[in-house]
């Protein structure tokens, strides 16, 4: 059993959004995991068989299938990912990758990792550290492998900016790429994940965040319990966030600028 799609990514551009409204289509079975990352976690094609057959156990038959793991879309850390997953699941594969905004993408994953402890730099030295800020916005060369996996028509390339303000056509537009009836479609709640990402910014806690994010709870707990209770639980349990405010001046504007047009790096062997 594997996936009908994948949502690739890119981080911090709006998968989370896309996964939860895939979601609440009859058709359409997501595992309650998201970022499950099979393809870059797993070396070996009967493991990734068997642990997509435990994720998708609880889908209905006629389900369309898919995940969503921006670790995906992650070069040069993660390399040889889309060949994997034609390997596993052959030339039919659907392919959906969100961009938004390359600076506004970096500025997200920057507060982002600053919240998770992974970046204590200010932001006009982390971006010159730490070249994954940036990396993961080269759009076209994240998404180059995909393209030649599984050919132009196979993969779908979305704008953060477009779905935020056209939401519905634009979820219609993924619907009939993946082969789902778009009239099918529930009432989208376009409050109910902005909500979500506030709370899980709020995990200041570190136990309880990595308690949230284990798979023990992600793949065991969350899934006996609806979004709507596990949402109020949140409200209930962790406190308002603290959010900092990321200016960026014209100079790191333009460093960043400047990074974006210069060609990608190439992969290590």
């Amino acid at each position: 059993m594997t996936p009908d799609f994948l949502i690739v990514g890119a981080m911090k551009a709006g998968t989370t959004t896309l996964y939860h409204d895939l979601s609440e289509h009859p058709d359409i079975f997501l595992p309650v995991l998201k970022e499950p990352e099979v393809l870059t976690t797993l070396e070996r094609l009967d493991e990734m068989r068997a642990y997509y057959a435990r994720l998708f156990r609880p889908a209905r038959p006629g389900q369309l299938k898919g995940e969503a793991s921006t670790a995906y879309t992650k070069r040069p850390n993660n390399e040889g990912v889309a060949e994997k997953a034609r390997a596993l699941c052959g030339n039919g594969l659907k392919i959906i990758y969100i961009r938004r905004d390359p600076v506004e993408r970096i500025r997200s994953q920057y507060e982002h990792e600053r919240q998770h402890g992974t970046l204590h730099e200010a932001f006009h030295i982390a971006v010159r550290l730490h070249p994954r800020l940036i990396d993961y916005s080269r759009y076209d060369w994240q998404i180059e492998p995909w393209i030649e996996a599984f050919g132009a028509d196979n993969v779908l390339q979305l704008e953060l900016e477009t779905y935020s303000t056209d939401r519905v056509p634009t979820l219609r537009s993924v619907l009939r790429f993946i082969g789902a009836d778009p009239d099918r479609l529930a009432a989208i709640d376009v409050n109910a994940v902005s909500n979500s990402r506030k709370e899980a910014k709020a995990i200041g806690n570190p136990l309880l965040r990595s308690f949230i994010h284990s798979r023990f709870y992600q793949l065991g707990l969350k899934r006996l319990f609806p979004r709507e209770m596990r949402e109020k639980v949140r409200r209930a349990l962790l406190p308002a966030p603290r959010t900092e405010a990321i200016e960026i001046d014209p100079s790191t504007r333009e460093y960043i600028r400047a990074e974006l047009r210069a060609a990608a790096p190439i992969p290590s062997k």
